[in-house]
């Protein structure tokens, strides 16, 4: 019986500490988000995932902005792995800042991801009026976007005018000559982690990430770099999309009027 008791005393001291640990985490977080205004618009944004990414690549991010009343979670947009597309609508795209979530079933191919995003954001025109949206990109999201953005059928009037697009921890390799081919009239936000000033985020080199301004720049509206520095905890490659920092880069970028991210 006390053996027992030890167990159980064990048990619940280790999932307190979680619990306070877990909090913690949480509040240093929110209090990127904590106070900041942004205006309202009716331009979605569009978040996509990166190589096997699923719900909770970016579910953590839309929840926050979401919880903050920076935005509105309008959205989930599902890919089959045959192609066929389901909307899944939450509240109106007419709400404050409109967040889609865009989830791939075959999540393992960015060239096919990128022509199924182009039949995303051809059907929300269709069935939705949206003539304007806003994506974001984590890794070989980021990859997905770009990979749309400088195809033809970006500029076709079927499909909505991309107006900003936020980059998150992702290389372009052999993408140097695709920047003329992208809309004169988007603004691009490059984000990039380094651990503890070791110039890398774990899994991609700070410079390789900031090569996408040689890439863009002479072509597009404007282009800003944002580099979030700390620990593995916080700047790791795949903790971007949960650091708070980010959250509020992205933000601002987004929906403020001005939307020059703070270095």
């Amino acid at each position: 019986m006390k053996k027992e008791r030890r167990i159980i005393n064990s048990v619940l001291i280790i999932f307190g500490i979680i619990l306070f640990l877990s909090g913690l985490w949480w509040y240093r977080q929110a209090r990127f988000l904590q106070r900041l205004d942004v205006q309202k618009n009716e331009v979605p944004t569009l978040f996509i995932p990166g190589y096997r990414g699923n719900r909770l690549s970016f579910g953590g991010m839309i929840f926050r902005l979401d919880h903050y009343g920076l935005g509105t979670k309008a959205m989930v947009v599902r890919v089959s792995t045959k192609g066929k597309v389901k909307f899944e609508q939450r509240r109106s795209l007419k709400t404050k800042n409109p967040l889609i979530q865009v989830l791939f079933a075959n999540n393992r191919d960015e060239r096919l991801e990128a022509v199924q995003l182009g039949k995303v954001l051809t059907m929300l025109k269709q069935k939705y009026q949206v003539k304007q949206v806003n994506l974001v990109g984590h890794s070989s999201g980021g990859n997905i976007a770009f990979n749309y953005l400088t195809n033809t059928s970006a500029k076709k009037s079927q499909a909505p005018q991309v107006m900003k697009f936020v980059n998150i921890a992702t290389t372009f390799p052999g993408k140097e000559k695709d920047g003329k081919k992208l809309d004169p009239q988007l603004s691009i936000l490059n984000i990039a982690g380094n651990i503890w000033n070791f110039r890398t985020d774990g899994g991609i080199p700070l410079d390789r990430d900031m090569a996408l301004k040689k890439i863009v720049k002479p072509y597009i509206k404007s282009y800003q770099a944002k580099i979030i520095s700390g620990s593995p905890l916080t700047t790791y490659h795949s903790m971007l999309h949960e650091n708070g920092e980010v959250d509020r880069a992205v933000a601002v970028f987004l929906f403020k009027n001005g939307d020059q991210v703070p270095r």
